[in-house]
């Protein structure tokens, strides 16, 4: 009866992470396989497996990000939390001059041109206050994208629409670059899909 039981239960973090890593490996060694039998280039043939790794591991947990106290739900939330921050901080600093001229030139409309403090001092306030902001917002937003646990995540058509579309912009994005380079991109992307095959196989959702 408890051996019944545990056939029926739902893999956990550690399962689907453990043959996350299975695959991570199984998929570094084919990308990277290939793209050394395609190119000859032992160097994009590394960069190639070690992408083909991460993206396939991230595929393998990330369906989970739609269950709110799951592992990777909290690992997802720091993650977006540190890229909007990082993000936030980024454009403030391409655009710092204009940002100083716009806190200068509302700092006299509002105070007829007493600052209450300098204007870096002001910028920095708003942009950090900003991006404290967008961090808040994270939780509730990927919360709102998936409102139920094993909703979209979790199937296979829907993951086989984003794979693609990002697959694409990648291919897009990359056309600058010398035609070995973007198939390696592409290939990488790929094993993200691999990944999530492998979650959603382990929890019985593939068929």
């Amino acid at each position: 009866m408890c051996l019944g039981l545990q056939l029926r239960s739902m893999p956990n973090y550690p399962t689907h992470s453990r043959w996350g890593r299975v695959g991570a490996v199984a998929m570094a060694l084919a990308v990277g396989g290939t793209l050394y039998v395609l190119f000859e280039a032992v160097v994009l043939a590394g960069a190639g497996a070690l992408g083909a790794a991460a993206a396939t591991f991230v595929g393998s947990i990330y369906p989970d990000i739609d269950h709110h106290r799951s592992i990777p739900r909290r690992k997802a939330t720091r993650a977006f939390r540190a890229l909007v921050v990082l993000g936030v901080l980024s454009l403030a600093a391409l655009g710092w001059a204009e940002l100083l001229t716009a806190v200068e030139t509302t700092g006299v409309d509002l105070f007829g041109g007493d600052l209450p403090a300098p204007p870096a001092v002001l910028a920095g306030g708003i942009v950090l206050l900003v991006a404290a902001v967008a961090a808040a917002l994270v939780d509730p937003l990927i919360g709102l994208a998936t409102d139920r646990h094993r909703s979209w995540t979790h199937s296979v058509p829907v993951n086989v629409a984003l794979t693609a579309a990002f697959g694409a912009a990648v291919w897009v994005l990359t056309a600058n670059l010398p035609t070995p380079r973007r198939i390696a991109a592409v290939a990488v992307v790929g094993t993200f899909f691999v990944g999530a095959l492998i979650h959603l196989g382990l929890d019985g959702e593939v068929i």
